[in-house]
């Protein structure tokens, strides 16, 4: 332990430490930009500037260490002076236009701006974006007028995904972010993921948006428009409404979308249990023909495109089994015009995700079935904030309201696909109940639970062991790999999700600032709303979906897998 001064208190610390980590724990604000902790990515922005008894310049206190014997000033003037000159730089090549950006509410640039009183040289004036904007990308948005150089999407992508796809590169005498020979991100070895996004303090990176498809179509009087949201939306929404974090909405958001006029409020969750049906039909056949193995979830379409630009070589070994949103879409366009004596062309199906390759998938050529796409709209959690702000809905004082039935009711194992592990435990519920002829009571399948990056299992369904895996993170499947694990060991089932912590942290999620990054993880407390509902409901286990098996039973001729239903709801990718 050492002893160091800081702001005239005395501190008795560890030498380890950053400046910033100590003031942390001693309750001293340093403001910060470019500083996000889980990216470990510092030293960018010069904003956590201190002053330090005996040096001349300025330190950040981000990248230094604390010393024994260290005087420490955080509010100094010759500190204040710094950081509001700094700022005035960094706003000299940022458009200062509050009002229509989407980041207004929680900007952490702005929040700086106001609490420094710092003004641009000379205001930043674009009259004409395009050279500024990219915006080719299904998924990914970037507005180079807004970027403030932090680099936290750069450290974020390399940490997170281990692509490295977005990066600093050489623009003429510029440097600025994007990718190597400034292509399409869709034509990168990118994943769509949105982690980039998630990391932005501005509004440089944003989701392609789908809003105005979505509204086109409600003053469609033609177009019957049903909506369905992805298990993880309802651990999130609350946040953008100031009602905490870990809060579960799923009621007040059946409302809201009612109040936005949306034909039939379903919801995703009941497409993962037809996702289940069909993988974990899936599984049991491979058991049966002895392979191929291991067998991959398919439900992350950025885990998809990971198989494609890294892992070619194991595009036989993802499950055909279409993901929860396009499973969900097949049955839109097929299904239930037929119960609702409805033309299928004249269905617009939406779908509000958590995710930013969602609308990358949703836009793919394989896709449609009978000349019409599964998915005609894929809005992010943020983007379904913003319609409800938009219609002046106040959503923290809805009532809560029921889903419509047809497609709409779920079971926990639905509800649990939001998780790291969701899906895994899900399929093991299913598959061991139809292997076993039996009705298990045991459900809960706590090995693959929790945010470690790499989880392993042996599970016994029908008198035999089975090696499973959940990998957490795409950075992780590239580790699993590099190690030669697959080639050791025989694995049967192994679930991978892109982002860290599953859906509940995807790319579409609302924004976190840095401070409450530091302060809590908000993967766990997303999800545990969703191991809440599950523990919860009545019906832990996709194969008792009472809405789900009559559709089986009357449209997709009683068995998952085969006939109709595998016609419908598979899909098989093939090498770019």
């Amino acid at each position: 332990m050492i002893k160091i001064v800081l702001n005239g208190n005395a501190i008795e610390t560890s030498e380890e430490k950053s400046i910033l980590q100590v003031a942390k724990e001693n309750g001293v604000d340093i403001s910060t930009l470019c500083f996000l902790d889980d990216c470990s990515n510092v030293g960018k922005c010069g904003i956590c500037s201190v002053e330090i008894e005996g040096q001349d310049d300025l330190a950040m206190a981000c990248v230094t260490k604390v010393k024994d014997g260290m005087v420490i000033t955080t509010n100094s003037e010759k500190v204040d002076t710094a950081v509001k000159a700094r700022m005035s730089e960094l706003l000299d090549k940022h458009e200062f236009k509050c009002g229509p950006c989407k980041r207004r509410e929680n900007c952490e640039f702005l929040k700086l701006v106001i609490k420094t009183k710092a003004k641009a040289s000379k205001p930043f004036i674009v009259a004409d974006k395009t050279p500024y904007v990219d915006d080719r990308s299904k998924s990914i948005v970037i507005d180079r007028t807004k970027c403030v150089e932090c680099g936290r999407c750069v450290a974020a992508c390399a940490e997170k995904t281990g692509t490295n796809t977005i990066q600093f590169i050489k623009d003429g005498d510029k440097t600025i972010i994007g990718t190597q020979g400034k292509k399409c991100f869709d034509e990168t070895n990118c994943l769509l993921c949105g982690q980039c996004i998630n990391a932005c303090p501005v509004d440089a990176l944003s989701e392609k948006t789908h809003i105005d498809r979505v509204k086109a179509a409600l003053e469609d009087e033609n177009k019957h428009v049903i909506v369905a949201m992805a298990p993880s939306v309802r651990t999130a929404v609350g946040e953008m409404f100031k009602m905490g974090y870990g809060v579960d909405v799923t009621g007040k958001i059946y409302t809201a979308l009612r109040n936005l006029g949306f034909d039939k409020i379903f919801d995703i969750n009941f497409g993962a249990d037809m996702t289940i049906m069909e993988e974990a039909t899936e599984l049991v056949q491979r058991i049966e023909k002895g392979g191929p193995f291991p067998m991959f979830t398919s439900c992350c379409p950025a885990w998809v495109r990971q198989v494609e630009n890294y892992f070619p070589q194991f595009l036989d070994n993802l499950s055909s089994a279409k993901s929860p949103q396009q499973i969900f879409g097949a049955a839109s366009k097929t299904y239930y015009p037929t119960i609702s004596d409805i033309d299928p062309a004249n269905v617009f199906t939406v779908t509000i995700m958590p995710c930013t390759a969602k609308k990358y998938e949703a836009d793919r050529e394989e896709m449609e079935n009978n000349g019409l796409r599964n998915i005609d709209a894929v809005i992010t959690t943020r983007e379904l904030v913003k319609m409800i702000k938009d219609a002046k809905i106040d959503f923290a004082k809805l009532e809560d309201s029921e889903v419509d039935p047809a497609m709409g009711e779920y079971t926990g194992a639905g509800t649990i696909f939001g998780a790291t592990g969701g899906v895994m435990e899900a399929a093991l519920r299913t598959a061991k109940d139809f292997v076993e002829n039996a009705n298990l009571e045991n459900v809960e399948y706590q090995e693959v639970r929790g945010l470690k990056g790499i989880k392993e299992a042996t599970v016994n369904i029908g008198g035999n062991d089975y090696n499973v895996a959940v990998i957490n993170g795409a950075s992780n499947v590239f580790e699993f790999m590099k190690s030669g694990a697959i080639d050791k060991k025989q694995y049967h089932f192994i679930e991978v999700m892109v982002c860290p912590g599953g859906c509940v942290n995807g790319g579409g999620q609302p924004h976190v600032n840095s401070k409450d990054r530091c302060d809590m993880d908000i993967r766990s407390v997303r999800a545990s709303v969703l191991y809440n509902q599950d523990k919860n409901l009545a019906k832990r286990k996709s194969h008792e979906n009472a809405a789900m098996l009559k559709m089986y039973e009357s449209y997709f001729g009683g068995t998952p897998g085969e006939g109709l239903a595998h016609k419908l709801l598979h899909v098989k990718y093939k090498t770019k």
